[in-house]
């Protein structure tokens, strides 16, 4: 099992939907209806606001790859 589905199976059931609408979305580049910014420090890591949670993806334009989905806390960031 790989370390994005260890950290999909540990959220709430409650959020586990928005988050996976929310990668559906990113997977086909549907932008406009997320909360997406880029992580300061770095040009192609950009993360995604679901309610308390934050998916963490690397976009080089052409393939996306998912680092972390995280409850968002003071060390969130921290492995970036």
């Amino acid at each position: 099992m790989g370390k994005i589905e260890k950290q999909l199976r540990a959220i709430p059931r409650q959020y586990r939907e928005r988050v996976f609408a929310a990668v559906e979305h990113l997977m086909v580049r549907d932008f406009a209806t997320l909360d997406r910014k880029r992580l300061k420090g770095y040009e192609n890591i950009f993360r995604i606001r679901v309610g308390n949670y934050r998916i963490i993806y690397h976009d080089d334009g052409e393939n996306i790859i998912l680092k972390a989905i995280k409850r968002r806390n003071e060390a969130t960031y921290s492995d970036f």
